[in-house]
């Protein structure tokens, strides 16, 4: 670099007489550097000391001085706190968060080039720089707003679990649940590293320091998780304990529900020994039903599902035997640890024509008879099925739904017919009473069902609508109170819904409830809610409130408290889901406390947008 394009990085005095001593200012960092016009010295060691790629640039090739200027120009890049720099910085952090990428990608020369390419005044940050000093910034940003969301929350429901990682960590999952301006929401509280032995004691230690961190210890409306004692281990539906699924799983698959906390130094730990009163998770005690039921199945259809897994497994590894099928929708694998997913493979083959299936050159066949023996399962698992996607919705209301599925269910038990599984029907009749109606029987998850303008007392028996409607009466006696008018008890008959879901037991949702139909004494508020007409299933019962919390002020106030609810441990489990791919094989040796940066991150991110 010569003497005098050295000088074209500081800005010179104007004033500066050729010999004499001057500071010229240097336009990339605005350091203040003593020479002059003939020792530049000074200069050029600055240079080369901070800005080496620009000094690199100039000494390469003498030719190019022409043009030296235009270069140095494009090369000059933005300053730490250049908003367009921060702005890209944010980005890229989203990016790394949000799809789980390792931070040693900013060291990647692919990644350097894409982002030179892309704009070539940004500066990568450095991977020590962006887990040590980005990143940190980042969580805490979030994380203090999402302090100040909650603050605007009126109640907040939690999830709460255990899990442990491939590396045998352990880890405390809480995730929050609100409504906030009609607007179901849902957070993660923490993801952190739980060490040490899993007693009562350190749990509920860790669980109020994490309420009192987020400054909601006295908001919390209920608790939904279940007894690490009690997990639902996993299990299969039989005949496929000896059959080696073909896997085409996920980290999500992998890591999600499917997990039991293993905790040799705690004598039959509960959780709720740990926290305060809590409901238990309506999909986990869903699963044990199912599995009762399944104890109890044919001892020939063992041997009929095997076959069934034989012919997917065949058909899937052949060319031939797929080209044959591609009219047809493709032959789904099942996951090994998930019983519904076993359900969906069966009910695959099944939709594919018993001529069609013939035409494969495969050993294994089903006959009419095992077809038939099938085709049972599919019918008496389906609506349990379908119950369990239900309650696991996820950013929607939920706290309604296990009263009128476990009814539901109740009811498509009535109404099957079988040739061949009597006792399995018997099983899960008998399981559904001992295990569900607790549900049904809950404070809780009964005033969700009468604030969800889809039900109401649609649920009810005749019988059951006065223990429902005092209930309600005496919740909302707790809210500030107005004057309560005598009502009309009269009500239009009852028509009911299509025979073909869960809920065709209770009276079609067009039905208009004129008046309170049961004898006991309701408030205003509660005989004009029963007058509307229950809205339709497809509905959001948020959106109905939003229209209606003005004019029914006293009940909106206690569905934004119990319709926020969630019916199950599903979201926590979907936050265990992301940490085990976040913890993959190649990241085993991740931090904690980047970690749990990348999981505020990750999860809480959108929150800023």
């Amino acid at each position: 670099m010569s003497s005098k394009s050295v000088l074209e990085h500081f800005t010179v005095p104007d004033d500066f007489q050729n010999g004499n001593t001057f500071k010229g200012k240097c336009m990339h960092c605005g350091t203040l550097i003593s020479g002059s016009y003939k020792v530049t010295s000074n200069f050029v060691t600055h240079m080369k000391r901070k800005h080496r790629d620009l000094y690199i640039l100039h000494s390469e090739n003498k030719e190019i001085q022409p043009t030296l200027t235009q270069c140095i120009k494009k090369s000059v890049k933005y300053s730490p706190s250049d908003p367009k720099q921060l702005e890209m910085t944010n980005a890229l952090i989203m990016f790394i968060a949000g799809d789980l990428l390792p931070l040693s990608i900013v060291e990647s020369e692919e990644f350097k080039n894409l982002m030179e390419k892309a704009d070539t005044k940004y500066q990568v940050p450095s991977r020590k720089h962006l887990s040590s000093k980005l990143l940190h910034e980042k969580s805490v940003e979030i994380k203090n707003n999402l302090v100040n969301t909650l603050k605007r929350a009126e109640s907040v429901c939690l999830t709460i679990d255990l899990w442990s990682s491939r590396q045998m960590r352990g880890f405390l999952g809480i995730t929050g649940h609100f409504i906030l301006d009609w607007a179901m929401k849902s957070v993660m509280i923490c993801c952190k590293r739980f060490k040490g032995r899993h007693t009562a004691e350190s749990i509920r230690s860790e669980y109020e320091e994490v309420v009192t961190s987020f400054e909601i210890g006295f908001k919390i409306a209920a608790i939904v998780s279940d007894n690490a004692s009690n997990m639902v281990k996993a299990f299969s539906i039989p005949g496929f304990d000896d059959f080696k699924v073909d896997h085409e799983s996920s980290d999500e698959e992998i890591d999600d529900v499917d997990k039991e906390i293993e905790d040799d130094q705690s004598d039959d730990l509960h959780l709720s020994d740990c926290l305060p009163k809590h409901s238990r998770c309506f999909a986990h005690t869903l699963q044990l039903v199912v599995k009762d039921g399944l104890k109890d199945c044919s001892p020939h259809l063992k041997t009929v599902i095997t076959k069934a897994s034989n012919i997917v497994s065949f058909v899937r590894k052949s060319i031939i035997a797929s080209e044959i099928l591609e009219d047809y929708k493709r032959l789904q694998a099942a996951n090994a640890t998930r019983w519904n997913s076993q359900l969906h493979m069966i009910c695959s083959v099944l939709n594919v024509p018993e001529l069609e299936l013939d035409k494969i050159d495969c050993k294994t066949k089903l006959s009419s008879y095992e077809r038939k023996l099938l085709s049972e399962l599919c019918t008496i698992l389906e609506p349990f099925d379908k119950a369990t996607v239900l309650v696991q919705g996820e950013k929607t209301v939920t706290a309604s739904l296990p009263i009128p599925v476990t009814l539901g269910l109740k009811h498509q038990l009535k109404l099957i017919s079988v040739d061949y599984n009597c006792k399995m029907i018997k099983s899960l009749k008998s399981s559904v009473e001992e295990r569900l109606f607790q549900f049904v029987e809950d404070e809780a998850y009964i005033l969700a069902s009468f604030l969800d303008p889809r039900f109401k007392t649609r649920w009810c028996e005749t019988e059951q609508i006065d223990q429902c409607l005092a209930v309600v009466k005496d919740k909302l006696s707790q809210v500030p109170t107005s004057s309560e008018p005598p009502c009309d008890q009269n009500s239009p008959p009852c028509k009911r819904a299509k025979n073909d879901d869960l809920f065709s037991f209770m009276p079609a949702p067009s039905v208009e409830r004129k008046r309170n139909p049961s004898g006991i004494s309701v408030s205003s508020e509660m005989d004009d809610y029963l007058s509307d007409n229950c809205i339709d299933m497809s509905k959001d019962p948020l959106l109905y409130w939003h229209s209606n919390c003005q004019r029914l002020p006293r009940l909106a106030k206690l569905a934004v408290q119990y319709l926020a609810i969630p019916a199950t441990s599903a979201p926590v489990e979907r936050l265990f889901s992301t940490a085990g791919k976040t913890f993959r094989p190649e990241r085993c040796r991740l931090a904690d406390g980047t970690f749990e940066k990348l999981m505020m991150v990750k999860c809480n991110g959108k929150m800023l947008k």
